[in-house]
């Protein structure tokens, strides 16, 4: 049985200029598709690696934070004294090493499995020479010569690295990398001049790949995200030379209030939306073909990008002016009570219903709450408690306009300039009207994004430690040390549309998390994080502390 390797990935510079938009990231915490490239590579290895070993130095701080939860002893960082070439970056995380390794560039992906390659080997592709890629000549495994960068001859097509390497005798391959060192005069990077050294007395196997997605130039990233979205999402497949996306759904009704929303939109507000090809909202087979879009979502640039006050700014008026154009269409009749209470009071309550029925939570609705040390009232009495306080507060709605309905950081994509927005995946129901709804639901939804850190809860940056028997929990959002409150900047841009109803706002918030528990079977830390949260933000609202008179 093969040894196991274990994965070096380099990440010790920033991407470059024309990716720094999102901030001067390393390329290691780069996001893609509401992930960022670590997550791909890490995911692609699984159990086959021995360990990983991530080697910084250019901002350093970002990727200790974003992966803080993971460090451990299968996960280490290696910080670099100084930053010089790749080569070195390699032999100074292989000082301590002897084991075989797989080395992955960090702004590189691909989706076949090179641990389950026997011997030395390394993925490739062929392609035009340009100045952009490394090109070799290889002959029974021996790499013969290599072209660093070469653009000399442009009509010709030669192999290149693309990012990936298996090396099994890493003694051999640090004596190789010494070597390089002491022969700058080649004018090759010294990485490349060991590989070929190494490549003498190790027959190295290069194996085409036709799945590799390079994050590291600005062309090639945003066509890998295109690609890699249609990969990761089932119901999803991307014809990328027309740039069209296709797009089905298990949920077939929601789907299907889904298409409805984009079509029904009046003419003068599909700007917001992607343009729409073709569709079908008959139940057998309903589907939508729309133009695609290689934005950013506001979840990506929330979780992972490093943008300042001005920018988030610039960000948050692309979505007020959305929300205020939709007020000019609006509706008012006899309904819009019902669909008030069935949305909050109905939907709350059914939730809590479904909740009651979980064993797990029989103490939460039995039992007073420790949140963070707070304690509050059990849920039996909180669901009292909102029988009469949502009625009270957030009845006095006599006109909806048109919202979208699930106004989330992940709904919402923005250009690389921050300047145009797209919304996507609608809710496309609120009560029993279709594109209309409460102006108020909607800034809850972005509330429960930049308040309530909904994106850190799907995205697992907490922590969190609960006891089911004592109906107590601690937890703590991973959330970065800002030099402004993103939040503060948030509120002030939406001053206007919040006015004075910034605690029926919260309320709804509190509802959103209360009320979306019991859909999070797939992690009980999600829920407990969901309730504390919700408990937290109804208590801002309506006092549901426990005073210690009481508890007697």
């Amino acid at each position: 049985m093969q040894k196991k390797c274990r994965l070096l990935i380099p990440s010790a510079k920033i991407v470059p200029q024309e990716l720094q938009k999102l901030g001067k990231l390393p390329a290691v915490i780069y996001p893609i598709n509401q992930r960022i490239t670590f997550d791909y590579i890490y995911e692609q290895y699984g159990e086959d690696c021995s360990g990983v070993d991530i080697v910084c130095y250019e901002n350093a701080d970002k990727i200790e934070r974003r992966l803080k939860k993971l460090i451990s002893s299968d996960v280490q960082l290696i910080k670099l004294p100084e930053l010089k070439d790749l080569g070195y970056t390699i032999w100074f995380a292989l000082q301590n090493r002897v084991d075989p390794i797989i080395i992955n560039f960090a702004d590189t992906i691909v989706l076949d499995s090179i641990s389950k390659i026997e011997g030395d080997t390394f993925f490739c592709q062929e392609d035009y020479m340009t100045d952009t890629w490394t090109y070799f000549d290889e002959k029974e495994g021996m790499i013969t010569n290599i072209y660093d960068k070469d653009c000399t001859n442009e009509e010709m097509k030669k192999k290149l690295f693309v990012g990936i390497f298996k090396i099994m005798d890493v003694v051999e391959f640090k004596k190789c990398l010494e070597a390089a060192f002491e022969n700058t005069s080649k004018g090759i990077s010294s990485f490349y001049y060991a590989l070929q050294l190494y490549s003498k007395s190790h027959p190295m196997t290069p194996v085409l790949t036709e799945n590799w997605f390079d994050i590291g130039h600005a062309d090639r990233y945003y066509n890998s995200k295109l690609e890699v979205k249609a990969r990761e999402f089932n119901h999803i497949t991307v014809d990328k030379n027309r740039g069209i996306l296709r797009k089905t759904s298990d949920d077939k009704d929601k789907f299907i209030g889904e298409i409805k929303w984009y079509l029904k939109l009046p003419g003068d507000i599909e700007y917001v939306r992607p343009r729409i090809f073709s569709y079908s909202t008959g139940y057998d087979n309903p589907y939508v073909s729309m133009e695609y879009y290689a934005y950013h979502t506001v979840h990506e640039l929330f979780l992972y990008g490093d943008l300042n006050s001005q920018q988030w700014e610039e960000v948050f008026e692309r979505i007020r002016f959305i929300c205020d154009d939709f007020k000019r269409y609006t509706v008012r009749d006899g309904n819009i009570k019902f669909a008030l209470e069935d949305m909050y009071l109905t939907k709350t309550l059914q939730r809590l219903d479904k909740l009651r029925s979980n064993v797990l939570f029989k103490s939460f609705f039995d039992k007073t709450i420790t949140v963070n040390g707070r304690e509050y009232k059990s849920l039996n009495q909180v669901s009292r408690i909102l029988e009469n306080v949502i009625p009270q507060m957030l009845y006095d709605v006599d006109t909806f306009n048109i919202i979208h309905g699930d106004l989330c950081f992940a709904n919402i994509m923005i250009d690389s300039n921050l300047s145009f927005v797209k919304v996507i995946d609608p809710r496309g129901k609120f009560g029993q009207y279709d594109i209309y709804g409460d102006s108020r639901y909607e800034l809850a939804k972005l509330f429960h994004s930049v308040d309530g850190k909904y994106d850190f809860i799907i995205k697992d940056l907490f922590e969190v430690d609960y006891n089911l028997e004592d109906a107590s929990m601690m937890y703590k959002f991973q959330d970065r040390k800002r030099e402004f409150d993103l939040y503060k900047v948030f509120l002030n841009v939406f001053k206007a549309e919040i006015g004075d109803d910034i605690k029926k706002i919260e309320l709804i918030e509190a509802l959103l998390f209360i009320s979306m528990i019991p859909l999070h079977n797939e992690s009980k830390n999600h829920q407990m994080v969901m309730l504390g949260t919700g408990l937290d933000l109804l208590n801002r609202v309506v006092d549901i502390e426990v005073k210690k008179k009481e508890q007697y």
